[in-house]
């Protein structure tokens, strides 16, 4: 919040924010590494592609179409979330609800994230063109989309793993 709220021309202030937010996201991320390497370097590899192939188009689209996304999106997200809450409220016995909601909690976690890579970068491009100039509030929101993407790609390699 600090570096949403930090005004762009205290650059220091914004800047530490900034900082802490990275260390607090390393910090986070940091047990991933305990996890099976050829399981993480796949997941990394297939979220850059994702991501670079999404932002490319998003950046290379014509017309500011993909802002239009971002109510869509939010629904999306709402039964994404309500969704990989369900196992709090579901009976243990409930195990193909509790599979289903799992599947939408990470396959369409996946396509969601997705769209908001798609919506963020068109609206960093279009604050851009507007002369909107906060690239530390803006990588955030990528950031996030990006984290989100690889931790559901995780999940997905990791799962086929365990089936083999």
């Amino acid at each position: 919040m600090g570096v949403f709220y930090t005004d762009p021309a205290n650059s220091f202030q914004k800047h530490a924010f900034w900082l802490a937010f990275q260390g607090s996201q390393a910090l986070f991320l940091a047990p991933t590494f305990f996890f099976a390497p050829a399981i993480i370097g796949r997941a990394a590899l297939y979220t850059v592609g994702l991501v670079g192939g999404l932002s490319y188009v998003s950046a290379t689209a014509k017309t500011d179409q993909y802002l239009y996304l971002g109510g869509p999106l939010l629904g999306g997200l709402l039964v994404v979330v309500l969704s990989s809450l369900a196992p709090m409220v579901l009976p243990v016995t409930a195990v193909r609800s509790l599979a289903l909601t799992e599947m939408v909690s990470v396959y369409g976690g996946l396509a969601i994230f997705g769209g908001f890579v798609l919506y963020d970068t068109q609206k960093v491009m279009h604050h851009a063109r507007m002369g909107v100039r906060d690239p530390a509030a803006e990588s955030i929101g990528l950031e996030l989309d990006i984290i989100n993407i690889f931790w559901r790609l995780l999940f997905i390699l990791g799962g086929s793993n365990r089936r083999k």
